[in-house]
């Protein structure tokens, strides 16, 4: 090719191209102005040449359709300069108006060459060459001395890549281009940093596909790929991903089937976006710091694959707009506005399976391979396991085609719901599956256990610290890394499983084939070690957050053991075990719905297994009881708490420390209830079980001279309060010390009752105290520290520093927004806590989103008809009072009360405090009967609780 008189000077050694033409390193050599003659054929020519370079990554500007009307002279001095190349495409009647110096092919083509653009005539096959140079316009001869290239109908793929190989200089981004590879010359940017599952070396086809993709991204921002399982979204996406990840800050694989797996996965983008996480312990701090990252960076493609919980994906999702590309792939629609209309990859033609499958070709009966395209229903995946298995065994498409004739019928008895999909690709991985177990044998204890987990992010650390349990030949083998890899290997060359180093994963058909080929005698002694494995593994510690996140790694796993063993009527303890473990890790995390459907099945399998009494039905008894307090169910709360202190009472030995637990927990109940003098004797036997069997100076007595204290406090008699949380704080800096986070609680207690009694002097060095214990003990970012900083802001609100109690409400907010997320309850009280800061100040426009937003949290999470929410509705009602909107504060007002009666029907001292108010804004409106009732009713009340000490006469 001649380029001489248009290429600038090389800015270094060019022998390692094929083009001799480069650029300097501020122009992105993958951009291109694609001139051409709008007629039929050359629009439909420029068409298919722009979608063919743009899925191969170039950045396409195609004249006339992409400048608007009235400004074409503007947009051409600004987009010819700016591009490396220039494409002129020739057909018949391209250059027939040329000779008039206004034609826009010619003021283009003049352009180029004033800019020195790389020129390239690109030809169709049906312009003729000769007459046509005969009869150009002297303006226009310049373009006949160069090379020109050829794109023709039948040969078009072929042609568009000679083209790219021929004509157009490889890449060289700009030095500043986060997304550049060190390919070519000095200058070059560093790579692209990203987490893509390895290049698919045997992806063909799906040319349009890849084009209409970019195309939708590049539009609209966000794409979905949609279809069945096994159709290739993955595979594409990935593809798609990799063709692109030079144009890309950055790039995020994100697997998104579970929503436990995908908060995982979106905290381990930290090392993209160059974020030292290393020494934080808690995921969802990190995680936070990834979103803000995202926000900032700009310019990434985040990936989303296998999104089966749409509803899981919005905290994940940049804001709209987000100077970025967001891809979908899901079998089912997701409900986003971000999503124009889903991408759908079709099954395999036989031709794309020709291409596909290659060199395994027949040639000796050219119609099996239709046959087999016809077998496997042209599903991409099914090809490519089936690909996999004649690469390894050096086979061909017959002999593929008879194994799977011959094993098809057994395989049929087991249908999957997903009809052709499951029989296609279950008879191909059966086949892969019996070379497996026949070249390593450990290989089927590793499946047959797999067959009752979920197919995706199955730990390596489940097997290892599960490993007691499992076959003795597999437990050796996994306690020995390289033993492992080597057991991991045939599956890795079957493409029966994908690995990151952390985890395993098979397609969740595979899995169905392993449960399917399990003998009926075998599934429940394996479904049996699945579950101790899982006990054994799962690690929730409710003191220890970082426990939470490899627990809910494993909660999906818990799920499946779970719905295998009611259908095949499995029981055990530790079924019952892992269930209750699982379901109090579910509850601390605010997830109260499931908390409860695996605490309810736990106490069923106790009951079942070790019927009403015993030790460990007492335990899930109790369990249900406090998940039940939560939600404000406090009759059947009382009830479950009740019954697990009888039956320890029954079986456990007199004075027994499990039994003074039932003791404190069912006292708590009846104060939250307003029952002080039923909760009062309870705490006073806990209390005398734990000093007669640990001694008045172990840390169980302080726990229940801190519960006695509270009690008393919340009765307003501080003075017997004070002394008990004192005592506690002396035992709790005896046995911990000055700096132990139990030592922190008791500081807070204290400061809290020095804070009731008006002693703020007092109160605020404790308060700090405990803070920096918090801080020095758990981080900034800890919910206990949360804790700490929203003390120490009400004691600073009560005193009126309002300016110093705001950044400590505000920093406990953002603690508990990154830990727990925007819908948990502790969200929701920090949200009131720096509302009613707000109000106080009079700042009532910031202070009405707030508390709305607490309302709607705990209206979502327990209902209307909770203490919680009505508190959220009273404190609504008064902030819209002080506002002047007394009618609208008055149906807040109004529903507080009633969603309190419907909790506490009888009474509670809290519900006095709600008539007050409720009285005092109809008095104040002149709603005077209203008023009449409603604090008749407060005073009434208040006779029975002489403990009540809030507003009211």
């Amino acid at each position: 090719m001649d380029c001489s008189g248009n290429a600038p000077a090389p800015l270094s050694d060019r022998s390692n191209t094929d083009s001799p033409y480069w650029f300097p390193i501020t122009m992105n050599a993958k951009t291109v102005f694609l001139s051409h003659r709008r007629d039929a054929t050359g629009k439909a020519s420029a068409r298919a040449i722009e979608r063919a370079l743009t899925q191969r990554g170039y950045d396409v500007f195609l004249d006339v359709d992409a400048m608007a009307p009235g400004h074409w002279a503007e947009q051409l001095n600004r987009e010819v300069p700016v591009r490396a190349h220039f494409l002129l495409l020739l057909t018949p009647g391209a250059l027939d108006n040329c000779a008039d110096e206004n034609d826009w092919v010619r003021q283009e083509y003049q352009l180029a060459v004033l800019h020195g653009r790389n020129i390239v005539p690109v030809r169709s096959e049906d312009f003729d060459l000769k007459a046509e140079r005969a009869r150009c316009p002297a303006a226009m001869v310049g373009l006949f001395e160069r090379q020109v290239a050829t794109v023709s109908h039948a040969g078009f793929e072929h042609d568009v890549a000679e083209l790219i190989r021929r004509y157009l200089p490889r890449h060289q981004a700009p030095s500043n281009a986060p997304g550049a590879e060190r390919s070519g010359p000095p200058g070059a940017s560093a790579p692209t940093p990203h987490n893509l599952p390895a290049r698919n070396p045997h992806f063909t086809g799906r040319e349009q596909l890849l084009t209409d993709l970019g195309r939708e991204l590049m539009e609209n921002g966000t794409a979905e790929l949609r279809g069945m399982g096994g159709i290739g979204k993955t595979e594409t996406a990935r593809r798609y991903a990799w063709d692109h990840r030079e144009d890309y800050a950055f790039i995020g694989w994100l697997r998104a089937e579970d929503p436990a797996g995908l908060a995982e996965e979106f905290a381990g983008l930290a090392p993209l976006l160059g974020l030292k996480t290393e020494k934080i312990a808690e995921r969802e701090i990190v995680m936070g710091m990834v979103r803000r990252a995202i926000e900032r960076t700009g310019g990434g493609l985040l990936v989303f694959d296998n999104v089966e919980d749409a509803a899981a994906l919005s905290p994940y999702l940049p804001s709209d707009p987000w100077p970025g590309h967001i891809l979908i792939t899901a079998r089912d629609p997701v409900p986003t506005n971000r999503v124009r209309a889903p991408l759908k990859p079709a099954p395999f033609t036989v031709a794309e399976a020709e291409v596909f499958l290659g060199q395994h070709q027949d040639a000796g009966r050219p119609g099996s391979l239709a046959e087999l395209v016809e077998e496997l229903g042209g599903l991409p995946l099914a090809l490519e396991q089936a690909r996999a298995y004649m690469d390894q065994l050096g086979r061909n498409v017959t002999h593929y085609l008879e194994l799977f004739r011959e094993h098809r019928a057994a395989l049929l008895a087991h249908p999957t719901a997903t009809g052709d999909e499951g029989r296609t690709v279950a008879t191909t991985w059966s086949l892969a599956l019996e070379g497996v177990k026949e070249q390593m044998p450990e290989v089927g204890a590793l499946l047959n256990l797999s067959a009752f987990l979920a197919p995706e992010n199955i730990p390596y650390r489940l097997f290892t610290e599960g490993a007691e349990h499992l076959p003795p030949d597999l437990a050796a083998r996994v306690k020995d890394p390289m033993a492992f890899d080597q057991l991991m290997g045939p599956l890795h060359r079957r493409a029966l499983v994908t690995a990151d180093g952390e985890t395993l994963s098979f397609h969740r058909l595979v899995r169905a084939v392993l449960y399917d080929r399990l003998p009926e005698a075998e599934r429940a002694p394996w479904l049996e070690r699945a579950i101790a494995v899982l006990d054994a593994a799962f690690p929730f510690d409710q003191h220890d957050p970082a426990s939470w996140p490899p627990s809910g790694a494993l909660l999906p796993h818990v799920n499946a053991v779970w719905e295998a063993a009611k259908e095949r009527a499995v029981t055990g303890e530790a079924l019952g075990h892992l269930l209750n473990r699982a379901g109090r890790y579910l509850f601390q995390r605010a997830e109260y719905p499931r908390s409860r459907a695996l605490l309810a099945a736990s106490l069923g399998v106790r009951e079942q297994l070790h019927g009403e009494q015993h030790a460990a039905t007492a335990e899930s008894l109790s369990d249900m009881g406090l998940l039940l307090d939560k939600l404000g169910e406090y009759p059947a709360a009382e009830e479950y708490c009740r019954c697990a202190l009888a039956i320890r009472q029954s079986v456990l030995p007199e004075g027994h420390p499990d039994t003074a637990t039932s003791l404190n927990n069912l006292a708590g109940l009846l104060r939250a209830q307003g029952k002080h003098d039923e909760a009062r004797p309870l705490h006073e036997q806990a209390l005398e079980i734990r000093r007669s069997v640990f001694g008045e100076q172990h840390p169980d007595t302080a726990i229940s001279l801190g519960n006695l204290a509270i009690l008393l406090q919340s009765q307003g008699k501080h003075d017997e309060a004070r002394p008990l949380y004192e005592q506690a704080l002396e035992i709790r800096r005896a046995e911990f010390g000055e700096e132990h986070p139990d030592t922190a609680t008791s500081l807070n207690n204290l400061a809290g009752v020095l804070q009731t009694q008006g002693k703020y002097d007092e109160a605020k060095p404790l308060y700090e105290q405990a803070l920096e214990i918090c801080r020095a003990e758990f981080g900034e970012g800890h919910p206990t520290t949360a804790a700490s900083l929203n003390n120490l802001a009400e004691l600073l609100r009560a005193q009126g520093k309002y300016d110093e109690a705001r950044p400590l409400q505000e920093q406990a907010l953002a603690i508990h927004q990154a830990v727990f997320g925007e819908q948990h309850p502790d969200t929701a009280t920090s949200l009131n806590n720096l509302a009613e800061l707000l109000r106080a100040q009079g700042k009532y426009d910031e202070a009405r989103p707030l508390q709305e937003q607490a309302l709607a949290i705990r209206q979502s999470v327990f209902g209307e008809e909770h203490p919680d929410t009505a508190g959220s509705l009273n404190n609504l009602g008064l902030l819209l009072f002080e506002q002047g909107r007394k009618r609208e504060a008055i149906s807040y007002l109004e529903r507080a009360v009633v969603a309190h009666d419907a909790v506490f029907p009888g009474g509670h001292p809290d519900t006095l405090t709600l008539l007050f108010n409720l009285g005092a804004a109809c008095g104040a409106s002149w709603q005077v009967k209203k008023a009449r009732e409603y604090l008749g009713r407060a005073r009434e009340m208040r006779a029975a609780h002489p403990e009540y000490q809030g507003p009211g006469p």
